[in-house]
């Protein structure tokens, strides 16, 4: 059933992507989020951020749907950029990682472990870039979702620096955290080390996130677009607008509810047979 469905899907026609080489994908993922190189400072990382989660979504669709997922560069290129498809954080972290190291920043891998302001012992699923630039260490994160932040969050220099409603903060073991602001509080995202990752790190991690079936995107339909005033975000039968003064939260009533959000709201490319079946099995059912 999810083969039939995926066949379905209306692919934008083809850049070739897997004869593209970093450099080519470089420029074609820049060309496509309108962005140039005037200056590698804190605002061209901050232009980058921000128009990536603006642009291509966050969502675990190729997981539910049961697709393959490769996180080799043209496969990630193809999926987020060519047919704009996005999907979660070994994804869209790892592109973003590249096009920042081809450009010549100075990045390094990180992966952390998603607390959601718990003191729990969780696995390191959540991919994270660390970039320094001129003596200041930043936190790139273009794939974290709704909660994530807008722009790269500085690391503290003797104090804590904060970027609008986000702050990283570290408990002098080396233990990292970072945080948003809600509702009066400051609340923890994920925490994360400087220890030394590699893709096989992410590999493990990607794994469980996306084949386990106690993992968190295996049972649940997470969709969610950033913009500078406003963020969508779908989890299961709620849709959620949220804003600086308020979030509004909306019942998913039916199939062709659905579809809209995730056609024209989430700019994602699905036909109804596709839109059925995510209804059926994460609205319905939780319902």
């Amino acid at each position: 059933m999810l083969v039939n469905m995926q066949a379905q899907q209306q692919d934008v026609p083809p850049m070739k992507s897997s004869l593209m080489n970093c450099s080519e994908i470089t420029q074609s993922y820049l060309e496509a989020l309108d962005l140039s190189v005037e200056a590698q400072d804190k605002t061209f990382l901050d232009n980058l951020q921000s128009r990536h989660i603006a642009r291509f979504s966050f969502n675990n669709l190729g997981v539910v749907l049961g697709q393959e997922l490769p996180l080799d560069l043209p496969a990630l290129f193809d999926k987020i950029v060519v047919k704009g498809r996005g999907g979660y954080c070994f994804e869209h972290n790892k592109l973003v990682f590249h096009v920042l190291q081809e450009l010549g920043f100075n990045v390094r891998l990180l992966v952390a472990r998603v607390v959601n302001n718990r003191d729990v012992d969780a696995a390191r699923t959540h991919r994270i870039t660390l970039l320094e630039l001129d003596g200041q260490q930043m936190i790139v994160d273009a794939g974290f979702g709704a909660m994530g932040p807008y722009h790269p969050v500085l690391l503290p220099q003797g104090q804590e620096e904060s970027d609008s409603h986000y702050r990283i903060t570290e408990d002098g073991n080396g233990l990292f955290r970072m945080q948003v602001l809600k509702e009066g509080d400051y609340f923890t995202l994920y925490t994360f080390d400087m220890n030394t990752y590699t893709d096989a790190d992410c590999l493990l991690g990607h794994f469980y996130s996306h084949r386990h079936p106690d993992a968190a995107f295996v049972n649940n339909l997470v969709v969610s677009r950033k913009l500078a005033e406003v963020t969508y975000s779908l989890r299961n039968a709620e849709f959620h607008t949220i804003t600086a003064s308020d979030t509004l939260v909306a019942p998913v009533h039916d199939t062709q509810r659905l579809h809209i959000l995730l056609t024209e709201v989430f700019e994602l490319d699905v036909d109804m047979a596709i839109s059925e079946f995510l209804f059926e099995r994460f609205v319905v059912s939780v319902s």
